[in-house]
């Protein structure tokens, strides 16, 4: 039959859809992505009865090519099943499920039409009242919701894809014959979620084949890779824009004015950048480089924590210690977790042994925990009390007042107003927010961090984003909202910060009146300008 009329590498993802129950399908532009899916959710239709299958895309006035591809595949079809099957006429209806129709032909944009109505349902009848279906929605947490096979094309354009992930995954999780299959090329933002769902292994170095290269992502997703060299080894050549003459990838991307788009669109690099302030290969050297050493810990039960010191003594070095505790709130109707970081100085590195979080309405257990970090902080070999803790009071400023008042007797503590303005003589004013921030970033980028390999962190690193100068940061869906990342920022403040700092004038000249400010620094005699 014509669907089976495929390229090598369309070819292989259509067997993988039988292998994987999750795989996705990462092609360069008009490789036929959405082609290949439309003709794995006619196999599957025709394989299994009372069958949905959930075709999604970025949003409904983008689909009616969508929907032309599904017309022309279908049609042929049913026009091969009309000549190789006895009856095959009425095997196969195209359905209006708002008039009961059932049209003897529909052209591409007869189908297109329908769609945007919202009336359109692909029917495969195997009796009269037994069919399998495909259904065309627009992809958002809201219209994922039915049971079934569900298809995601054009990830790199879905804003929200992270929210629609965590409405995807709980329906595919519930019957093992489910399959979810994504396609894509390189989204253009390094903190879209695909980008670190799909993206290669590091090392791992691709050669030309025209099936195409199957790896796991470190997202854990199989994904069969098709970019321009794979494809011009199957002779699916790029074009030049005038001429019209076969291009190889090479001579295509050396004529292309924009070569980050086309190692993107046709290289299919991943290519670090966007607007996350936190860069993705930095995160990743970072993580690696705390594996064995460093430890982050989501509490959800008393024992974890419980479990957390138990073992933060064999994390700690002998080295000068800071604390930072980002307090909760609820932003946008989500409920934040409270997080603490314990940083370490090594020379020009600073190391995360501890960062821990958690959810609480109540203040006690707040304060409790934070008093108990400290007291197994104090008891490390050879390392004592730390340098001082500094606490996020910008919302929370009577919870944090009273903190301050109960934990001053076991070490210095400094509240932090993030939206106070830091007026430091010969720089431009800038937020305390985004002082100590820029401040994480700028070591990070220096590769001087070692932090917990934990998923949770980078993906909570990643949601700080570099807005017109400043950084700012919305809550995820499961709440998380930069707090790792905001308690780390206040734990390296108060390991290089130190204690309270007084400014004083001081004379520097018994001639004339001008004088200098000088720093007289209280509690460690390390001065810092604030």
């Amino acid at each position: 039959m014509s669907i089976l009329n495929m390229r090598r590498g369309q070819r292989t993802f259509f067997r993988m859809v039988d292998q994987y129950r999750i795989c996705a399908f990462l092609a360069r532009r008009q490789y036929g992505k959405t082609t290949t899916f439309a003709k794995i959710a006619l196999k599957k239709m025709m394989k299994q009865r009372d069958h949905t299958v959930i075709f999604g895309s970025a949003k409904l006035s983008l689909s009616r090519e969508i929907v032309r591809s599904e017309s022309r595949i279908l049609q042929a079809a049913i026009q091969a099943a009309v000549t190789e099957i006895p009856d095959g006429a009425t095997l196969f209806k195209i359905f209006d499920s708002s008039s009961g129709k059932s049209p003897d032909k529909l052209t591409p944009d007869d189908f297109a039409e329908i769609f945007e109505a919202q009336r359109l349902e692909f029917r495969i009848y195997f009796s009269r009242t037994s069919y399998s279906r495909t259904k065309v929605v627009a992809l958002h947490p809201d219209t994922v919701g039915e049971t079934g096979d569900l298809m995601c094309d054009e990830l790199r354009a879905i804003r929200n894809w992270r929210e629609v992930w965590e409405a995807v995954k709980p329906i595919i999780s519930s019957n093992p014959q489910f399959r979810c299959t994504l396609s894509t090329t390189v989204p253009t933002d390094d903190s879209h979620y695909a980008y670190g769902q799909l993206l290669p292994p590091v090392g791992l170095d691709f050669k030309p084949n025209p099936d195409g290269n199957i790896y796991e992502s470190q997202g854990g997703i199989m994904t069969c890779r098709v970019d321009a060299w794979d494809a011009a080894a199957d002779s699916v050549m790029l074009f030049d824009d005038k001429t019209g003459e076969p291009l190889t990838p090479e001579e295509s991307r050396r004529r292309d004015q924009d070569k980050d788009a086309w190692d993107r669109n046709y290289g299919l690099l991943f290519i670090a950048g966007g607007t996350s302030a936190c860069g993705i290969t930095q995160l990743d050297t970072a993580q690696r480089r705390g594996v064995g050493k460093c430890c982050f810990v989501l509490v959800d039960a008393d024992s974890d924590f419980d479990r957390a010191i138990a073992e933060l003594p064999n994390l700690l070095g002998p080295g000068k210690t800071g604390i930072g505790f980002d307090v909760a709130t609820t932003t946008k109707g989500y409920s934040n977790p409270s997080a603490v970081a314990i940083c370490q100085q090594n020379g020009l590195e600073y190391s995360f042994p501890l960062i821990i979080a958690w959810k609480t309405a109540d203040p006690r257990i707040a304060e409790e925990r934070i008093e108990r970090i400290i007291k197994a902080v104090a008891k490390r070999p050879d390392g004592g009390k730390a340098r001082s803790l500094h606490i996020d009071a910008t919302n929370e400023r009577y919870f944090a007042t009273g903190l301050r008042q109960n934990l001053a007797a076991h070490l210095p503590v400094t509240l932090v107003i993030g939206s106070e303005t830091d007026n430091r003589p010969g720089y431009e004013p800038m937020t305390k927010k985004q002082l100590l921030g820029s401040r994480l970033i700028a070591e990070l980028d220096d590769n001087h961090l070692t932090l917990p390999p934990e998923r949770y962190l980078r993906d909570d690193w990643r949601l700080v984003k570099k807005d017109r100068g400043s950084l700012t940061c919305d809550p995820d869906v499961d709440g998380k909202h930069g707090d790792t990342f905001d308690a780390a920022k206040l734990a390296l403040n108060a390991l290089v910060a130190g204690g309270p700092v007084e400014i004083q004038a001081a004379p520097i000249s018994t001639i004339a009146n001008n004088y200098s400010p000088t720093f007289a620094v209280g509690g460690h005699g390390r001065p810092f300008m604030r």
